[in-house]
């Protein structure tokens, strides 16, 4: 079982939430949008490869699909000399491509507010678990929007950074998005031909350019926002991970935890629930720069 004791910091995801019987998965996600806005599933279904169950959704929001966004759309922008051109239709296309985008952006956020600000919370009476191991008195750094931790575990809000928004304050953003910065990648206007690209293309870029940025994760300026969270953790005994799959989107808050002595240090544990996890988790670790020695797993059993 994973240890007790003061000098602790949690790391929770959302098994931790799902290990509660709380419906948090993107595919109930996937349930609400369907229910509210066929315009979104279709956008999602048909551009972002977020999977049958959305269980991607973040990491395809930087992978939208762009040829297909312009092969789908181009009928919107007739050649200048065709029988039926019409200046009134002149920004058709770019009309249609920011309606798309946006709504994969900033739609699709709000959306997921929506949703996640409704989604049921057990009581201490009605929960299906509750974990003997958590120690109210740590530090928590929750990739969670849900008050759990508060509802069940009597945790005080100060010892809990929401790194990505608190669903239970109404006017707080929530953070989604993908990790690929687009200050590293190149616009799609860079091209040698762009002199001679149709105008309309070159202002549908432009939108979609953008897009790239709204669905993008800040984590460095969410870290920095943050830094005094990060820098009580100076005497640390153990870091437990519940509920979190180290994934490529979130590598960044691992790398600012790592970067100070006291965490860097320490012992680490994460809770398993898959087979496959007792040898990936690890080996996330690992590839983050944790020694093996220092990382032990168990099972959500023996949590």
């Amino acid at each position: 079982m994973l240890g007790m004791g003061n000098n602790k910091l949690y790391i929770i995801g959302n098994g931790f939430d799902l290990q509660h019987g709380i419906p948090s998965e993107y595919c109930d996600f996937k349930v609400f949008v369907h229910q509210r806005n066929p315009y979104l599933l279709k956008a999602v279904e048909d551009y972002l490869p977020a999977g049958d169950d959305w269980r991607h959704l973040e990491r395809a929001l930087a992978e939208i699909d762009v040829n297909s966004i312009v092969d789908n759309l181009e009928h919107l922008m007739p050649s200048y000399g065709a029988d039926d051109w019409s200046d009134s239709g002149h920004h058709d296309f770019q009309y249609e491509v920011g309606r798309l985008v946006k709504c994969l952006s900033i739609e699709l956020r709000q959306e997921f507010g929506q949703w996640i600000r409704q989604v049921p919370i057990p009581t201490p009476a009605t929960t299906q678990r509750h974990l003997q191991i958590i120690d109210p008195t740590a530090c928590f750094l929750t990739f969670n929007y849900t008050p759990t931790l508060q509802v069940l575990y009597d945790v005080p809000d100060t010892h809990i950074l929401y790194i990505h928004g608190r669903a239970n304050l109404p006017d707080n953003d929530l953070v989604l998005g993908h990790a690929w910065n687009p200050q590293q990648r190149q616009s799609l206007n860079h091209r040698s031909d762009i002199a001679e690209i149709d105008t309309r293309l070159v202002e549908a870029n432009v939108l979609i350019d953008d897009y790239f940025s709204t669905t993008f994760k800040p984590s460095s300026r969410l870290i920095q926002e943050h830094r005094p969270f990060f820098e009580r953790l100076t005497n640390l005994e153990e870091v437990c991970v519940l509920g979190h799959s180290i994934s490529t989107e979130d590598e960044p808050y691992y790398h600012a935890l790592l970067a100070l002595p006291g965490v860097a240090a320490t012992r680490w544990r994460v809770a398993c629930y898959f087979d496959s996890d007792f040898q990936t988790m690890p080996g996330r670790l690992l590839k983050l720069g944790v020694e093996a020695s220092r990382i032990a797993t168990c099972s959500w059993s023996d949590v």
